[in-house]
C-alpha cells in the first residue's frame, strides 16, 4: 500500500508503475513542505547533468532558508555502464555534501531495485524506497486481481475518493472493470466521486462494455462459467472489441468467423484429447475438480501426464494436437475433463448448423454463438465416467502403422 512517511533529505524512489511513484513522489513533496512552510520547491522534469545538479544543491537559496530539488525522471543517473558517467559523479558528490539546508527527490520507473554507485549512496545516507508490484495471478490461477493487488488499489481509492471504501459492491465493480491499472481506476474513482453516482452500475456505464478476448472464451469453456458466458457475448453485442490472440482488434465483419474458428478448434482438441487420453490409460485422469487445482498444471500435468500425453500425441500423425506446447496441451486436456464426449459432438453439430463461420451480420453470428455456448455450459454432466459410457461414439485418431 502507499505510504505517507516523511521525506529525508536524499531520498530515491523506484516503482515499476509511474502512478504508483507519482503518488509515493507526491507524498514525500507534501511531507517536506509541511515539515518545513518556509521552504522552497524546485521541480525538474528531467534529470540534468549531474554537474549542474550538484551546482545547484551546493549554491545556498536567497530566499528560503531550505530548499527540496525534484527530479521526477532520475533514469539517466541509473545507466549502467559508460552511459552511468553521470550517476558515478552524482553519487561521489552527493556522499561528500552536508545536505545542511536542502533535499533532494529523485523518482524512477525501473524494473528492479536501484544498484549501482547512486542506491549505494542513498541507502548510506537517505532513504531508498522501492515500490515493487505485486505479482499477477498465475497463469493457472482464476482470473482477476490477488488480495496483494486489491490492498494497493484500495489504498489508491481510499486517496481519491475515501467515501468509495464502504461500498464494498462499488469497488467490487471497479477492480472488475478496469483490473490492475492503478492510474484508470483512480481516475474512474474520481469521476464516480465527483458525479456523485456511487453504484456498480455506474461503474459498468461509465467502463463501457470492456473488450473481450480469444482467451476470455476459452477461459468461460473451461470453468463452465454460465454468468460469464453471457457477459462474454453481451460486452460483444454492445460493441465490444474482440481482441485477438496477438493483439489485435478482430474487425466486425470478421466476428462470427474468428469466434465460431475459435469455438470450433477448442471442441476438436477436447476431443481429441479424450481419445488420446483413453490410448495413454490417462483416461482416470479427466476429472474436472482436480484438474482446475491450483497448482495441478505443475505438479501433476507436467511431470506424469504430459509425458505419456505426447508420446501418444506423436504416435497419431494427423493429431489435432500435433505441435501444440505444454501449455495450450494442458488447456486442452481441462477442457476434456470438463465436458462429456457426447456433450462435446452436440456443441460441433450445433456449430456447425449455426453457419457462423460463414460470413453473416456479426448481430446474427453472436446470437447464434450464444446459443452453442450457453447450451453446452449448462448441461452439466458427471465426466469422470463419461468416456466409458460413450466410447463407441468416440472419434478415432489414425495411427501410422
Amino acid at each position: 500500500m502507499i505510504s505517507r512517511a516523511p521525506v529525508t533529505r536524499l531520498l530515491l524512489l523506484a516503482s515499476p508503475d509511474d502512478y504508483l511513484l507519482d503518488l509515493e513522489r507526491r507524498d514525500a513533496e507534501t511531507a517536506w513542505s509541511a515539515a518545513h512552510p518556509d521552504g522552497e520547491v524546485t521541480t525538474l522534469d528531467e534529470a540534468p547533468s549531474a554537474a549542474v545538479l550538484v551546482r545547484e544543491l551546493a549554491s545556498p537559496s536567497l530566499f528560503a532558508p531550505t530548499r527540496l530539488f525534484v527530479v521526477r525522471d532520475a533514469g539517466a543517473y541509473l545507466k549502467p555502464g559508460a552511459a552511468g558517467a553521470d550517476g558515478e559523479l552524482l553519487a561521489r558528490a552527493l556522499g561528500e555534501l552536508s545536505l545542511s539546508d536542502v533535499a533532494l527527490i529523485l523518482a524512477v520507473v525501473c524494473a528492479d531495485e536501484p544498484g549501482g554507485a547512486l542506491g549505494d549512496v542513498v541507502r548510506e545516507r537517505g532513504e531508498l524506497r522501492f515500490l515493487p508490484l505485486p505479482p499477477p495471478p498465475k497463469p493457472w490461477d482464476r482470473p482477476g486481481i490477488t488480495p496483494p493487488q486489491r490492498l494497493i488499489l484500495e489504498g489508491i481509492v481510499r486517496r481519491v475518493a475515501p467515501e468509495l471504501i464502504a461500498q464494498h459492491d462499488v469497488l467490487d465493480a471497479l477492480f472488475e472493470s478496469y483490473g490492475f491499472r492503478p492510474r484508470e481506476l483512480a481516475q474512474a474513482a474520481e469521476r464516480l466521486r465527483l458525479a456523485g453516482e456511487l453504484t456498480p452500475d455506474a461503474v459498468r456505464i461509465q467502463a463501457g462494455p470492456g473488450e473481450c478476448t480469444l482467451k476470455d472464451l476459452e477461459d468461460v469453456l473451461l470453468r463452465r462459467d454460465e454468468r460469464a458466458a453471457a457477459g462474454f457475448f453481451a460486452r460483444l453485442s454492445a460493441g465490444g472489441p474482440l481482441v485477438g490472440w496477438w493483439g489485435d482488434e478482430v474487425s466486425s465483419e470478421k466476428l462470427g468467423r474468428t469466434l465460431a474458428s475459435t469455438l470450433s478448434r477448442s471442441l476438436r482438441q477436447a476431443l481429441a484429447i479424450r481419445c488420446h487420453a483413453v490410448q495413454a490409460g490417462l483416461e482416470a485422469e479427466l476429472d474436472p475438480a482436480e484438474c482446475a487445482g491450483q497448482w495441478w498444471y505443475p505438479s501433476k500435468f507436467k511431470k506424469s501426464i504430459l509425458p505419456r500425453l505426447t508420446t501418444d500425441v506423436e504416435g497419431a500423425p494427423g493429431s489435432p494436437l500435433a505441435g501444440l506446447s505444454a501449455w495450450n496441451l494442458h488447456r486442452a486436456f481441462r477442457l476434456a475433463a470438463a465436458y462429456g464426449t457426447d456433450e462435446l459432438l452436440d456443441a460441433l453439430a450445433r456449430l456447425g448448423a449455426t453457419g457462423a463461420e460463414v460470413v453473416r451480420p456479426p448481430a446474427a453470428a453472436l446470437a447464434a454463438l450464444t446459443s452453442v455456448v450457453l447450451n453446452l455450459i449448462g448441461t452439466r454432466r458427471d465426466n469422470r465416467h463419461a468416456s466409458a459410457a460413450a466410447r463407441p461414439a468416440r472419434p478415432r485418431v489414425s495411427r501410422q502403422r
